[in-house]
């Protein structure tokens, strides 16, 4: 159905299959009035391409609408949301989460981050996960550093199946030598999956 659309309409779903976003920051990002986009966000929501919920504003400002791109689900992601229900069956969420972990580890195997600096093992892992379409980049924040991934190529899959998101943690932390803790994630809501180093 995608295919169908305009080049911003297309733009703009692509921006929200990386994250929710409100009409406000999507104008902001395509370089159009608050009015077009909300043209455009209408028009997709009536396509069903798009869902917006209303959120409250954590400080006394106005309640804002936040939009988030709802596309089907494609067959391959069927195919493999069947598979991860057929391992779980066979080998226990855990046994899931270890044979994820092991994929994620070979995946990445050639990184050669043996000898580098926790900065360099970081950028150089962020590097890779932007080539496979994780838009990651590493953040220092408040004495702390952070891998942020801003958006989530298998986020259908994800949603379904936490053992994705896990099997990336334990990766991540076999890699670095150093635990994490996930404080959000993209499939629970989040703006980014961000992971913290300890």
């Amino acid at each position: 159905m995608a295919l169908l659309l305009e080049g911003t309409k297309e733009k703009v779903l692509e921006l929200l299959r990386a994250r929710p976003l409100t009409a406000k920051e999507l104008a902001a990002a395509l370089g159009l009035s608050r009015a077009a986009v909300g043209r455009h966000l209408q028009d997709l929501e009536a396509r069903g391409l798009v869902r917006s919920e209303v959120r409250r504003c954590p400080s006394r400002g106005r309640p804002y609408r936040l939009y988030r791109a709802q596309d089907g689900e494609s067959s391959y992601a069927l195919l493999c949301g069947d598979i991860l229900q057929g391992l779980e069956r066979a080998l226990g969420k855990e046994g899931v989460e270890a044979f994820l972990k092991e994929r994620n580890l070979r995946r990445l195997a050639s990184l050669g981050l043996e000898g580098l600096s926790l900065k360099e093992k970081l950028s150089r892992l962020a590097e890779r996960l932007r080539e496979e379409g994780y838009e990651a980049e590493v953040v220092e924040e408040g004495g702390h550093v952070y891998l942020c991934q801003r958006r989530c190529p298998k986020l259908a899959l994800s949603r379904e199946h936490e053992a994705l998101c896990q099997g990336e943690l334990l990766a991540y932390q076999e890699l670095l030598g150093l635990p994490l803790v996930r404080e959000e994630r993209i499939a629970e809501g989040g703006s980014c999956c961000r992971y913290r180093v300890e």
